[in-house]
């Protein structure tokens, strides 16, 4: 329940509460109006519209002027309830038509009396009957037999009613505190979900970065340093270093993020010739002779398989000529069922797999595991290196 309904269900409450408190003038009005036709003289009539006006007054003040001495039940309750019967008696006595409003009495005994002080209430109502001028005692005490068990037994549907509407009301007062309680742990949900999703974002901005403008910048600075030692004018030389040091600095430095998640070379391209083109670039750029081939009947994959294909291409390449002095380059693209598989392999220095924990391998472990891919890496110093994943890309189409 919101804070609105739960407003709504306390205001209807207490326009019932309000009903309940004025109901009694509903019955004291007309036996006041009856009394008029009694054959009684204007004085003895003041008289009692006096009596019957003081106690309206009186009802007022106790019940609908202060309601909340109602709910508390206290001593007041209980002087309130012996002036009513005692006023209501006297109105009897003068008048047999205010036993209209005795019928009252019975209700205000448990609206106003706690526990089993109430069913006391009840049993002193029924004597009023007996007070009326020219009563029939045992006809009257033979309809008290009957009404009055009747009467407490009303009055015990009002204390179950009253019971079960305090329980909804502190029910509903749990479930808009649970309500609330639920809101903010969702806030918290979110604002988690939001931190979680911005070091997600961060991390692939940085892999991206990696695979992306490092590796660029990593090769410019590799042919500045070639070009420098081949370059006999000193101030080709110092321009050469000048480069390189700019190309250096921004290598350190760079810190964009990247729009697009596919590659450039994915965008028009297929994957196999994407991972053709990336290794003839390379041969041409290092001058080592690669080899790149497919196996299996080339089909399209998801993009971020794709991607990680490629990344892990390029980043193998990169490795390569950073460390391995390689004099030979395999590449290999396989399709399989289910399956699409990169192996690269060179010839080169080879290093301790245990040994190693670069950012380009982590980052490399990282993206083709969220594809519930594998990374496997062969490689002992002397020995040169191959690296080889695997993704999973669905059931290949018939």
């Amino acid at each position: 329940m919101t804070s609105v309904e739960e407003q709504q269900y306390i205001q209807r409450e207490q326009r019932w509460n309000k009903v309940w408190a004025l109901a009694p003038y509903g019955l004291l009005g007309p036996a006041a109006a009856v009394s008029l036709f009694d054959a009684s003289g204007w004085q003895h009539h003041l008289i009692t519209l006096a009596i019957a006006a003081g106690l309206g007054v009186w009802h007022w003040w106790f019940v609908v002027a202060h309601p909340q001495w109602c709910e508390r039940r206290t001593w007041l309750m209980a002087l309130y309830f012996t002036g009513l019967l005692a006023t209501t008696v006297l109105l009897v006595g003068r008048s047999s038509a205010f036993q209209l409003f005795v019928p009252a009495c019975y209700v205000l005994a448990f609206v106003t009396l706690p526990g089993w002080s109430a069913y006391i209430g009840v049993a002193a109502t029924s004597g009023i009957w007996l007070m009326a001028p020219g009563t029939d005692v045992p006809v009257t005490l033979g309809n008290l037999a009957t009404a009055t068990p009747l009467a407490a037994l009303i009055g015990w549907t009002i204390r179950v009613m009253e019971r079960e509407a305090i329980r909804r009301r502190e029910a509903n007062s749990r479930l808009v505190a649970m309500a609330a309680e639920n809101a903010r742990l969702h806030q918290v949900l979110v604002e988690r979900a939001k931190a979680a999703g911005t070091a997600e974002e961060r991390a692939r901005m940085a892999r991206e970065i990696h695979d992306t403008v490092a590796q660029g910048l990593t090769g410019i600075v590799t042919q500045l340093e070639a070009a420098e030692e081949l370059s006999p004018a000193d101030p080709v030389r110092e321009r050469l270093g000048k480069a390189r040091q700019l190309a250096r600095t921004s290598l350190v430095e760079v810190r964009r993020s990247i729009e697009a998640l596919r590659p450039g070379p994915l965008e028009n391209a297929r994957l196999a010739e994407a991972v053709a083109h990336a290794a003839a670039s390379w041969r041409e750029q290092h001058g080592v002779p690669t080899e790149f081939t497919v196996t299996g009947t080339p089909h399209p994959a998801p993009a971020e398989a794709e991607v990680a294909v490629l990344r892990a291409a390029q980043e193998a390449l990169s490795n390569i000529s950073r460390h391995a002095r390689a004099g030979r380059v395999d590449v290999t693209l396989s399709y399989m069922d289910g399956l699409v598989v990169l192996d690269v392999r060179d010839d080169g220095a080879g290093f301790d797999v245990e040994a190693a924990s670069g950012f380009g391998l982590t980052a490399l472990r990282e993206r083709v595991g969220r594809l519930a891919g594998s990374v496997e890496i062969e490689s002992a110093p002397g020995a040169g290196t191959a690296l080889s994943i695997a993704i999973p890309v669905g059931e290949v189409a018939g």
